[in-house]
């Protein structure tokens, strides 16, 4: 529906005043539930109020992170950039929230969706002044221990991962483990300058190549909203053929210079059982780390570590209703991200922590 409106007289005032015109176009937003603002500002929490959802932390269904805005008189030098001297922030249910839940030490610990890794501080001075600001942390080792986080664990190699630690990355790895994707706080200048008939672009590029993923080579005719178009060089306003490829949403999320892309847990199934039918899923491990859940890869990499063979991608198991993500059929082992993680006789169905923390 086309709305029109004589803004003659509002122009008439902004002349007067010196103003210039400027273009402008309005663009469908989404709006947010008052729970996701809430988180995105921040929302004091106690430690018995957090779900634990395969081992990761969430609020209502919603991944979080979670911080202690109090770094006591330690402030200034945090403040200033020193992120060793601060307390860390947790993505996972580790032992050091265990420890402190346990020992009743109740700090103010902040939920929030924020993955902009800037937070808001407080603390003191030697003359017991307060402070405050914004400034960054370092995540927790025994967070990314717990999930073999970039293989972190086996390698032994959780402190560089933690110099480079990445929230945006992080957020996305592990978005099919939550009922309610994330809301991107975050958003890089000129991120979503798309050319006016992007949309004819981006229909007439995937009908030409019949709707296949030009990744994997799964069919999605089916399925169209699960096939992308990615800009090579992330410049959208480059829409040259060479600059473009389509690319279903689970390979766009790997590709470079996209822009974080949360794929749900029904839309990553849907995908590789397209990819199992198809024969993506060679038997070896590379098919297994370059098409499998990312959110997996922790506890793959372990099983991998340990001279295991790949699993099976999406194993319809007999008597459950939904395939397992991965499983070994002949070990009957296998991991699940349902929660609760369901029974299955004479198997052990493992969600990606336990299967950690038991294997390791």
């Amino acid at each position: 529906m086309q709305i029109t409106h004589d803004f003659s007289e509002l122009w008439k005032v902004a002349a007067s005043l010196g103003a210039e015109r400027q273009t402008f176009a309005l663009s469908r937003t989404s709006s947010i539930s008052a729970i996701e603002a809430e988180l995105i500002r921040g929302r004091e929490v106690q430690l018995d109020e957090l779900e634990i959802v395969s081992g990761l932390l969430a609020f209502e269904g919603r991944q979080i992170l979670l911080y202690i805005p109090d770094q006591g008189n330690r402030i200034e030098e945090v403040l200033s950039g020193n992120r060793e001297g601060g307390k860390k922030f947790h993505v996972a249910h580790c032992t050091t929230l265990e420890s402190m839940k346990n020992s009743g030490r109740f700090e103010r610990y902040i939920a929030t969706t924020d993955i902009s890794g800037t937070f808001a501080l407080s603390g003191f001075d030697m003359s017991m002044r307060e402070i405050t600001g914004q400034g960054k942390l370092y995540v927790c080792q025994n967070c990314l221990n717990m999930l073999n986080y970039k293989q972190a664990k086996v390698k032994r190699c959780a402190r560089i991962i933690r110099e480079h630690f990445d929230l945006n990355d992080f957020f996305e790895a592990f978005s099919s483990c939550f009922r309610f994707l994330p809301v991107r706080t975050k958003v890089e200048p000129g991120a979503a300058i798309y050319a006016p008939n992007w949309r004819e672009i981006s229909d007439s590029l995937r009908e030409s190549v019949k709707w296949n993923c030009e990744g994997c080579n799964i069919n999605l005719a089916s399925t169209r909203h699960l096939l992308h178009v990615h800009h090579i060089d992330g410049v959208k306003s480059n829409n040259s053929r060479s600059n473009l490829k389509v690319l279903c949403k689970a390979c766009h999320r790997m590709a470079p210079l996209h822009d974080h892309i949360y794929v749900s847990r029904n839309e990553m199934k849907a995908i590789n059982l397209l990819r199992r039918g198809s024969g993506v899923f060679d038997g070896t491990w590379d098919s297994v780390f370059k098409f499998s859940d990312p959110a997996l890869h922790g506890a793959l990499g372990l099983a991998k570590s340990q001279g295991w063979e790949p699993p099976e991608i999406e194993f319809a198991a007999p008597g459950l209703t939904e395939h397992l993500e991965a499983a070994w059929p002949r070990r009957n082992i296998a991991i699940t991200l349902e929660q609760p993680a369901p029974t299955l006789r004479g198997w052990k169905l493992f969600d990606i922590s336990k299967f950690v923390e038991i294997h390791l």
